[in-house]
């Protein structure tokens, strides 16, 4: 523990004043104290003009207020004692004063010293700047003069009325008359906020692609007023490249070099997401000379994506945030925590067509998507447009449907009993649904089972080829498909697998398909919620971001008065359309899906496919286009009819945090408890 005194000028502080003990370590004040992460820092500054006593401990700063007290024989400083105890473990919770103000490193964007206050607001210099920064920084390495030190810091409105969901920035602005003290306190902060966890990276490097075209047409100026200054602050290099025309983001990912980029992040809809997400899984395939139209399997990419909604709907952005801010989305990004998401391939009888990120779907959304498309010019409303002309019409299509259905496992099932795999999350058996929010089970659970077969992956490759082949499947214990879940990933390397693990495996080979045909107003296979500012909790509200699963959703053609029953149930925070009688939800990790009349499939199938459908004069006059819909994949139009449609446990990193969960505050007078992050006070407006 390392504790620098006051000079003269400013205020004191003595180890005698606090009730821990606290180790004075003797540094020459010509000379910077070299200090581990576990040191202590422990000085006086002003903030406000107003005297602070500020403690680093850890990835923890803790500053409170010195008030002072008069006494009959003197007026001294009264500080609130530090706590009795160092926690065990980085992280653990731990007390201070009941006036204290927590910030933990992992909210921190940025921190910059300088002479004035203004100088210390300056944002940092960028990565390919730092070389003439150190060089002169060295020739005033020897006698600083810094007397200010600004914290830049992000917090989430959990006590919004509006969006509890939404972050904002912060900063605090120290001052101290001893430029060591400062200079001390920014080489021990950057040292820790610069510390990176497998959870955690800081981006240094950034490739951001700017869709122009999406949504309102505003993703330019949502770059340039929100995005970019969020960005200098935090000193992150950004290359932004702006697209003319569809599918360039896919083909710059897959013929650049991303070799000098942390990772890459993109301005846009659902539309412009996916297509990264694609770009970056083929480009990954092809890296392993995989073959592109039937993969053994599929290999998790290297680079995490960061979002910003700038699109008509974002639901992904909305589904992993929380919200659809534009700020909070960036706030995320230059956080650097991150979180598996599930990625869903979709493809017909012959090859792979495409990666899926939110939902696929057939029938009604899928008439919606492909009637757009002629009213582009609309903007955002062509979609209300399509969708009251699709909603009218009220047309069914006829469908049969296999989806791999587990047994149902009971919540009071041992746990050696448990499959030890992703895929059994599906079937864990849940008295009520679970939503997932911030720091979910479910994801974690399956994020966890990820890391043990990542360990068997690695022990089977070892061996070399005396390893049992992967395509025979009844002495294997993966599949090729189930395989992909084993590609790199930055995680620990030594995992160790829990007992009866393997053998649990061997047995999910017992798969049970189940067929479900009838007519159908719309059918979707969502791998998220769905959600947006206009239906908070989605078409698949019960849907998890990284449990390996999805949920295939029927509705039965009914009546019109029917299908407004369906719509108000998505449209409103306490509806459910499980409870609908004409709408059957099933949790399942692969569905396949064809027509029951297969005459005219191949005249109206165009294997692979991924282009807008025929315009809507040339489609009236063929016979199948009243018999047949269209898919919508993420905003794409896909016109298979044969569609296999399989969910990926966590194939790829996004920076985000989860939406947060409603809680009741703590009563007054209760003492605050040190969080994890500053996050982890969940206390907000948005009800389960």
């Amino acid at each position: 523990m390392t504790q620098t005194k006051q000079p003269a000028g400013g205020s004191s502080t003595s180890t005698a004043d606090f009730a821990a003990p606290v180790t004075s370590t003797s540094a020459s004040k010509f000379a910077l104290c070299s200090a581990s992460a576990h040191d202590v820092l422990l000085n006086n500054f002003q903030l406000k003009k107003k005297s602070y006593r500020v403690l680093l401990h850890g990835h923890q700063v803790v500053w409170e207020r010195l008030q002072k007290i008069k006494q009959p024989s003197r007026s001294i400083e009264t500080k609130a004692p530090l706590p009795p105890d160092s926690p065990s473990q980085p992280g653990a919770p731990s007390s201070y004063g009941p006036q204290s103000h927590v910030l933990h490193l992992d909210d921190v964007v940025s921190i910059r010293s300088g002479d004035t206050k203004v100088s210390s607001l300056k944002p940092p210099s960028p990565p390919s700047s730092e070389r003439s920064s150190r060089s002169s920084g060295d020739v005033a390495a020897g006698k600083p003069t810094s007397q200010y030190l600004t914290i830049n810091y992000a917090m989430r409105l959990s006590k919004s009325k509006t969006d509890c969901n939404r972050w904002e920035l912060r900063r605090l602005t120290f001052f101290n008359s001893d430029p060591y003290i400062v200079r001390q306190w920014e080489h021990e902060l950057q040292i820790r906020l610069q510390s990176s966890s497998p959870a955690r990276m800081r981006v240094r490097r950034l490739l951001v692609f700017i869709n122009p075209y999406g949504g309102r047409k505003a993703g330019s100026q949502t770059y340039e007023r929100h995005v970019k200054p969020i960005f200098q602050l935090a000193g992150v290099d950004a290359t932004c490249i702006t697209t003319q025309r569809a599918n360039q983001v896919k083909d710059i990912l897959l013929s650049h070099d991303l070799g000098v980029y942390d990772a890459v992040c993109c301005v846009g809809g659902d539309g412009t997401v996916a297509e990264v997400i694609n770009g970056l899984i083929f480009r990954q395939m092809r890296e392993l000379g995989l073959d592109e139209q039937r993969p053994p399997y599929i290999p998790r990419p290297a680079l995490p994506v960061g979002v910003i909604p700038a699109g008509s709907t974002d639901t992904i952005a909305y589904s992993m945030h929380g919200t659809a801010d534009v700020r909070t989305a960036a706030i995320h990004v230059i956080l650097g925590q991150h979180r598996g998401l599930d990625v869903s391939s979709v493809s017909n009888g012959q090859s792979l067509i495409r990666f899926c990120a939110s939902v696929l779907s057939y029938g009604y959304l899928g008439d919606v998507a492909a009637q757009s498309e002629n009213y582009r010019w609309m903007g955002p409303r062509r979609y209300e447009y399509s969708g009251v002309k699709a909603f009218l019409s009220n047309r069914g299509y006829d469908a049969e449907l296999r989806m791999l259905e587990e047994p149902d496992l009971l919540l009071t099932t041992p746990q050696e009993d448990i499959p030890q795999s992703p895929d059994s999350v599906c079937s864990l058996g849940e008295s009520v649904p679970s939503v997932c929010y911030a720091n979910c089970q479910r994801c974690s659970f399956a994020s966890s089972i990820q890391e043990q077969r990542s360990s068997l992956f690695i022990q089977e490759e070892s061996r070399g080829p005396e390893r049992i082949q992967p395509e025979e499947p009844e002495n294997s214990q993966l599949d090729p498909s189930e395989s992909a879940l084993l590609r790199p990933r930055p995680r620990p390397g030594n995992l160790q697998l829990p007992t009866g693990s393997i053998s649990s495996m061997r047995n999910l080979g017992n798969e049970q398909w189940k067929v479900v045909r009838g007519n159908f107003f719309m059918i979707c296979g969502a791998n998220i919620t769905c959600a947006c500012a206009r239906s908070p909790n989605g078409i698949s509200r019960y849907s998890h971001l990284g449990d390996g699963c999805l949920d295939l959703i029927l509705v039965k053609k009914t009546s019109l008065i029917n299908n407004v029953r369906f719509l108000l149930n998505t449209a409103g925070r306490s509806g459910d359309i499980r409870n609908l009688p004409f709408v059957e939800v099933y949790r399942t990790r692969e569905f396949r899906f064809r027509t029951f009349s297969g005459a005219g499939e191949e005249d109206y199938s165009i294997a692979g496919s991924c282009q807008p459908i025929s315009p809507q004069g040339e489609m009236a006059n063929t016979s199948s286009s009243t018999e047949f819909s269209s898919w919508n994949c993420d905003g794409e139009i896909v016109t298979d009819l044969d569609i296999t449609m399989r969910s990926h446990c966590q194939l790829i990193e996004v920076f985000m945090r989860g939406p947060h969960s409603y809680s009741k505050p703590p009563k007054l007078g209760t003492t605050p408890t040190t969080p994890a992050s500053s996050s982890d006070n969940v206390f907000c407006c948005c009800k389960d």
